[in-house]
């Protein structure tokens, strides 16, 4: 008999999560599954909650349900258990980075299929990332594990306006209902893109990866990508495999470099770069690495900001990461095909 732990935040979606999570766990019953249901907890303290439950043993895969931020707090507890199980995902957040790069849709009408993947347990060992901050006396002084990206630059810069933006909207009852999720990030992304013209934004970033040294000068964003799918739509990389110890780098220079990106990247539109080849529209080199060290120069400012799968992390100027390939074994389909590779 295979025992379950289904993990998941009712807070989420202004509480309507929780009529997610019992309808997941009506119909993992309905299949005749055992199924311990586990909520999040605030403040981070997830992490430790789920390592201790999983240390009591009678837990054979646990399955998570939410956004990115949650696969990551539960991704961290099953890696700090004394032994790992598999995770299984059903998804439920807005840009479902870790789900999508798998075949994985989110929400109710993909209830059904995505039990059917995590019914079937195939196991995909996904690779994970080490990223530290290194402060003015060389040491490393703020530590997070990377399960889909860490980024520097305006892309922080939008996640921190998106969260103002949602404090500020969650006074508001009804803004709230019309004014969230994509919505309140597009609202942040126009915010800070208009800003840019204004603002300096631009850095220097010295990125030595493997042992090879890169120079880059006018970056608006440096991307260091774990999964293929980035911010629920792009693919930076349509050769990344999550599972072969490397993660891409994906230097970005300029507004002009970011809008052309963003359709060459875009998952599911069939544009290519002789496409852009033939405009003359050329863009900075993307590459994988296994150990990557950052260094960012912005005269206008002692310190760039960093995110972390998703999430607002410490500003620095000083950043190394590690790649440990095969840490994590996550449920994905068997038989399915990324639809951004060349056939």
């Amino acid at each position: 008999m295979i025992r379950h732990l289904l993990v998941g935040n009712p807070a989420a979606q202004s509480g309507r999560a929780e009529e997610r999570i019992q309808e997941a766990l009506a119909a993992m019953r309905r299949r005749g599954w055992v199924v311990e249901l586990m909520h999040t907890l605030p403040d981070g303290l997830t992490v430790n909650a789920l390592r201790d439950r999983l240390n009591e043993g009678r837990v054979d895969v646990v399955i998570f349900l939410g956004g990115d931020g949650t696969f990551a707090e539960v991704a961290k507890g099953v890696l700090a258990a004394d032994e790992r199980r598999p995770l299984g995902m059903l998804p439920a957040g807005t840009a479902n980075d870790q789900g999508r790069s798998f075949g994985i849709r989110s929400g109710p009408q993909n209830l059904a299929r995505n039990l059917d993947i995590i019914g079937a347990r195939h196991i995909t060992q996904l690779d994970v990332g080490r990223v530290r901050r290194v402060n003015a006396e060389g040491r490393e002084d703020a530590s997070e594990l990377v399960f889909h990206s860490v980024g520097f630059g305006m892309q922080p810069d939008i996640l921190a306006q998106r969260n103002e933006d949602k404090e500020l909207v969650a006074q508001f009852p009804l803004l709230r209902q019309i004014y969230r999720d994509y919505a309140v990030y597009a609202g942040a992304t126009l915010n800070r893109y208009l800003a840019s013209w204004v603002e300096p934004t631009k850095f220097v970033a010295e990125v030595t990866a493997d042992g090879v040294k890169r120079r880059y000068e006018g970056l608006t964003d440096l991307v260091i990508n774990a999964t293929p799918v980035y911010g629920g739509n792009w693919v930076l990389d349509r050769d990344a495999e999550p599972d072969d110890g490397r993660f891409e780098v994906v230097p970005v220079a300029g507004r002009r470099e970011w809008a052309s990106k963003a359709l060459l990247d875009l998952a599911k539109v069939p544009i290519w770069q002789e496409h852009f080849d033939a405009l003359g529209v050329s863009h900075t080199e993307t590459f994988s690495a296994a150990e990557v060290e950052v260094e960012l120069y912005r005269p206008e400012a002692a310190d760039v900001p960093s995110q972390v799968d998703g999430e607002e992390w410490v500003d620095g100027n000083h950043f190394r990461l590690v790649v440990h390939p095969r840490l994590l074994p996550i449920i994905t389909p068997k038989d399915w095909t990324p639809p951004w590779r060349p056939a």
